[in-house]
Formats: C-alpha cells, structure tokens, sequence
C-alpha cells in the first residue's frame, strides 16, 4: 500500500503526462476498443450514471416530504444492518482445512493386551488395504495413543468434490471402526491442518470425590453425544482398572481409637513399605522401612483376616475395621489448580460452528447439572472454547482500535466531528455486507454440494448439506473484517471531500452534493468493481490451500460490494437530511480570511447554525 501511493502521486502523473497530450479547448476521442467492442459496456455505464444522477437529484431535494423520505431510507437501511447480525453463522476458531488424512482414535477396554487389540481390528486394516481410494495406512497401539489413519489419494481430496469426498470418508470409516468389539469407544474424523483446528473443546469437572466426578461425566457423555452438531465425545480418563477399595467402619473405628492415618499406615505398610526414620550408624545414614516380610501377594481373605494391634494392646482384624471391595479405578488421578479432576473432549463436525455447539451444551445440559452439584464441584467449559473466547477478545480491541484511530485521523482532515462520523458509518455497512455475503455463499455453494453428494451416491443428501456451512466465521474471516474498516472509508471520504471543495469554490450546499455524486460515481465503482474482481479467486479458488482464506475473501466481497453500493446512496442522504434539519457546511466555515482573498463572504441567513 505504501508503495502503491509513492507510485500513484509520481509515476502516474508523470506517465499521464506523456500519453494524454490534449491542447486547451480540444475534446478527447474515444479510442477503437471504445468504439467497437466496448461500447455496450459503454452505454451501459453512462445510462447507469444518468439514472444515478436523477435518482439523486430526486432524494437530495429540499421539502417536508423529501426529508420524511430520507429518514425512512435511513430507518430502512439501520433495520437490515440489525437484521444481517440475526442470520450470520456462529463463531468458529480456526479453519479446517481440507487434509487428505482420516484420523481414526480408539480406546481400549483397559487390561487387555496389545495383541488381542490388534486381533480385533485386523480385519478392518484388511479392508482399508482393499479400498481403492485409500492411498496408505497406519495402526498405532501404544501407553500413550491408540488409532491409526488412513490417507486418501490427493487427487481425490483436492478441490470442493474433494472435501466433500473426505467427509463422506471419515463418516464411512467412523461408522465401520465403531462396530468392532472390544474397544470403549471408537471415532474417524478428518485431520486438521492446525493443531489447535480440531474443533474440540473440553469439558472440565472438577471436585474432591472422584466417584462423583465420574458418575457427572458418565451421565454427560450419555447426554451429549446425541447433540446436534457433535461428532463424537471422548473421556481423558480411565476406570477399567481393578483395585481394593478400603471404606472405613466408623463405629468400630472410633471405639477401638483406630483413625483413619492409622488404617492407612497399616495398608501402605504391607503393599509399598512403610518409612519409619533414618539411623545413623558410625556417620553412616541408613533409612528404616517397614515391609512384608515374603513380600508375597495377598488375597481378598488375607486382606480380611490381618491381625492389627491397637495402642491398648487389643487385637482385631482389618476386616473388622475397614470394609474391603473389589472395584474399578482410574488410571491416573488429573488436577486443575489442586483439584481433582475429569475432562471430557467434545469433537464437533466438521460443518458445524464450534460456538454453536458450546451455546447448546452450555444451555442444555451443563447448566442443569450445575444445579445439582455442591458448591465444592465446578464444572466449565475448556480448552478451545478458551483460545476462541480470548482471540476473539483481541480482534474485537483491535477492531475498535482501528475504528477510532481512522476517526481521529478523519477528524483532523475535516477539521470537524460530524462529517467524520457520517463516513464512518461506511464501516457499519461494510460489516453488514460481510455477513450478507458469507450467507449468500454457503447457499449458492449448499446448491453445489447437493449436487456432489448425489453424484457420490451419498445416502440422504439433502439432511447432510441442510447445516453444512461452506465459510465458517473463522479466526480468519474476521480478520477480512477488521481489513475492510481501513478500505470502505475511501468511497465515503471521495464524495464528502469532493463536495466541500465545490462548496470552496463558490457553489450552492445542495447542488454541491449533488455533483459531488455525479462526479465520483466512475472512480467509486471502478475502485469497487477491480477490488471485487481481484479477490473472487480468494472465495471461489478451488486450489490446495483457498479453503483456509475462502472465508475472508468472501467477507470482503460482500463487505465492498454492499458498501459501495449503500455508501453512494446512504451517505449523501444523511448529509442532505443534516442539511434539512438545519445544520449547514457554508465557504465561509471552510476558507479562511487569508486564503480567500478578501472578507469571508456573508452568511446565507443570519443565525443558521454550522457544521
């Protein structure tokens, strides 16, 4: 941009003044292309230029129903700015991306061995070497993951036919893996380019009973996976394994002056060893720990049956004082800030709006169950849901950030507080126009993606393609709108600018305006119509890689276009309506006693308040 204006205030003047060499008083001629091919684009821009001239001639006329006219259109443009939020898409992080990678994850049922897991899904990996579409494949079991993946051949994957082909493979693969015995649970999903893209938000549960945290997210699970939108919700924790659980016999307990330390002494003492103190031998430190002697495993009976001595020298069972229970534990023991704690992962579909699906969790199911839990529980929302909320807030600061900033400099080359204001409502209706065209090309793309879905025989095509948005409101797509503040000011600028240098030079307010917009309708629309042109490859491209900036690229068609198209009508009716109600932009406010030449010319009527 820097650049681009050192050129246009040097180079382009210089060059015009090479090429166009006209004499005083000679007309230009319109060259060939003008003559021939291009003269219906011709008539049709200056028939286009005529009607704008009279439709403006006919909104910015002076008279009580003129101006009850001009307020309905502002009326009528500030409800479809409102109208245009209601339709637009929830917010979503970061794109998708369109990688040629199934990502399958499986969870085993814990204790059994590797090789019998590997039993269980040979089959399948028979079958993904089988597939046609499959180019390579991959099973992984491990301590730390378990799945595998298939890579679909990239000329299958590439362009819109290919990203419709990935969904439609992962949900193939999904539903075969989640039929295979023996796992917990099973799930496909398409790799995301980022890390941080998968569409998964956490869940956390937090609280100091872990049985309790475990029935809570037991019971969510069950609820939310039958959501709308969800594609599948997966626990970061494990209770498949076995364990003595030792409840405490309170009364007899408290009669034999047996607490709970005491108990847990004991029990430590025979399964890891207990650590009673160091001694020191001739400068030697020597560590006393207290073991089982055989160190032989014990029963559920012997467990039972262990003669514990009290301090009153009274013998007794542990049996007696503790009941003992053979059930299931976690694996590991999580904690958000000192607390216990389960996190549940939630994987949204690939077309569905994250925000939309954390808005219906949020709403249906973890409000109810908060009202069931105790003050000492928590339970929130994690994770992405995170990273989307504070990026979101920093967008937002520097969305506002740049508003006020070009204000201010709008101010200063005004040298006013109202004009400035009126060009930057140019801003709302570029961000209203964004939302208007990320609309627009989801349906017009829905359209198309019926059609692929048919041609890949696809079963029930029109339930998958009715919530399937093509641009989502990404991380990316708002950036294109803090873009757009910077760029949809110019047209407003070129008219309001225009008009106070012809009211400079002598002319009447009204018919200022007026001809301010005859005279930049032409650079208006050309600015518009090369800018549109210069980012459709950016919203339609079908090349490796436009997926991740379709949306932006729509968000600044749709912004340009719907500005321009309102900033040529809107912008000039609300400086005639601030004409109408009586605030006035005469020469004297604008050219000083030493620039004019003489004394500042008299007032139009005395006591007429000025902008």
């Amino acid at each position: 941009i820097a650049i681009s204006l050192l050129v246009s205030i040097t180079v382009i003047p210089t060059l015009t003044t090479l090429l166009i060499r006209l004499r005083p008083g000679e007309a230009y001629v319109p060259g060939i292309l003008h003559r021939t091919i291009m003269r219906p684009l011709v008539i049709f821009g200056e028939s286009t230029a005529r009607a704008y001239a009279r439709t403006m001639k006919f909104l910015l006329a002076q008279g009580p129903r003129h101006t009850v006219m001009k307020i309905g259109i502002v009326g009528a443009v500030t409800g479809l700015l409102f109208w245009s939020a209601t339709i637009l898409p929830e917010r979503d992080y970061l794109p998708f991306g369109n990688s040629n990678m199934v990502f399958m994850f499986i969870e085993p049922v814990a204790g059994v061995p590797v090789a019998q897991n590997m039993k269980y899904i040979a089959e399948f990996e028979k079958e993904l070497t089988r597939m046609e579409d499959v180019d390579d494949n991959f099973l992984v079991f491990s301590d730390r993951f378990n799945g595998g993946g298939g890579i679909i051949k990239p000329e299958l994957a590439s362009g819109q036919r290919g990203e419709v082909k990935m969904a439609l493979k992962s949900q193939e693969m999904g539903q075969r893996i989640f039929k295979i015995p023996g796992y917990r649970f099973a799930f496909a999903s398409q790799r995301p380019i980022f890390q941080s893209a998968s569409k998964t938000f956490g869940i956390e549960i937090v609280g100091p009973d872990m049985l309790k945290l475990k029935q809570t997210a037991l019971e969510l699970i069950k609820k939310i996976t039958g959501t709308p939108g969800v594609h599948s919700v997966r626990p970061e924790f494990k209770f498949g394994n076995p364990e003595l659980r030792m409840i405490p016999k309170r009364m007899n307990d408290a009669r034999l002056k047996m607490g709970i330390p005491e108990i847990g002494d004991i029990i430590e003492s025979l399964n890891a060893g207990k650590y009673l103190g160091e001694f020191n031998d001739r400068g030697d430190p020597i560590d006393f720990i207290f073991v089982q002697k055989d160190q032989e495993r014990l029963g559920l009976n012997d467990y039972r049956n262990l003669p514990v001595w009290t301090e009153e020298e009274m013998m007794t069972h542990l049996g007696h004082l503790v009941d003992i229970e053979v059930a299931a534990g976690p694996a590991r023991i999580d904690h958000i800030e000192k607390e216990r704690s389960i996190k549940l992962l939630v994987q949204v579909k690939k077309a569905q709006p994250m925000q939309t699906v954390i808005e219906q969790v949020e709403k249906n199911f973890l409000k109810p169950v908060r009202k069931t839990l105790t003050e000492e529980f928590g339970l929130r929302v994690g994770g992405t849901a995170d990273d989307l909320a504070s990026t979101e807030e920093a967008l937002l600061s520097s969305f506002f950030y740049a508003v006020a900033f070009i204000y201010l400099l709008l101010v200063a080359l005004f040298k006013s507080f109202i004009r400035p204001f009126i060009v930057m409502l140019t801003v709302a209706l570029a961000v209203s126009g964004s939302f208007f065209g990320i609309v627009g090309n989801n349906i017009l793309q829905r359209h198309n993606i019926l059609g692929i879905l048919k041609d890949f025989n696809a079963p029930n095509p029109e339930a998958l393609v009715q919530d399937w948005n093509w641009i989502t409101f990404d991380i990316l797509t708002q950036l294109g709108i803090i873009i757009l503040a910077g760029i949809v000011v110019n047209n407003a600028i070129l008219i309001v600018h225009q008009m106070l240098n012809n009211i400079r030079s002598g002319m009447d307010e009204r018919k200022a305006l007026e001809l301010s917009c005859q005279t930049r309708l032409r650079p208006i629309m050309m600015t518009v119509i090369t800018s549109v042109c210069g980012m459709i490859p950016l919203a339609f491209g079908q090349g490796v890689g436009t997926e991740l900036y379709r949306g932006m690229g729509t968000a600044l068609i749709g912004g340009l276009s719907f500005s321009a198209l309102f900033t040529l009508f809107l912008v000039p009716v609300i400086i005639s309506l601030i004409t109408d109600l009586g605030i006035h932009t005469r020469k004297a406010d604008l050219v000083k006693d030493s620039l004019a030449g003489g004394p500042p010319p008299p007032a139009s009527s005395a006591g007429v308040p000025a902008q």
